[in-house]
């Protein structure tokens, strides 16, 4: 079947753990899987990929508004 998300992070990890993206369209990513949307999520959010990008976001909020040097 295939499965779409907008998600960056969820799609990395698909990726990741060997799915084919099939396309890129609108913002989304589809990829060709045997798993369902919710068999990937509950597994990205048990992963340390998913802390990984909790913490990235964390630290992006440290960043100055005014443009990077």
């Amino acid at each position: 079947m295939v499965i779409s998300t907008h998600r960056l992070g969820l799609a990395a990890f698909m990726k990741m753990q060997g799915c084919n993206l099939q396309k890129f369209d609108n913002r989304r990513f589809y990829f060709e899987t045997e798993k369902d949307l919710t068999q990937w999520e509950i597994e990205y959010s048990n992963s340390c990929c998913y802390r990984h990008d909790l913490e990235l976001c964390e630290l992006r909020k440290l960043y100055p508004a005014s443009p990077r040097g």
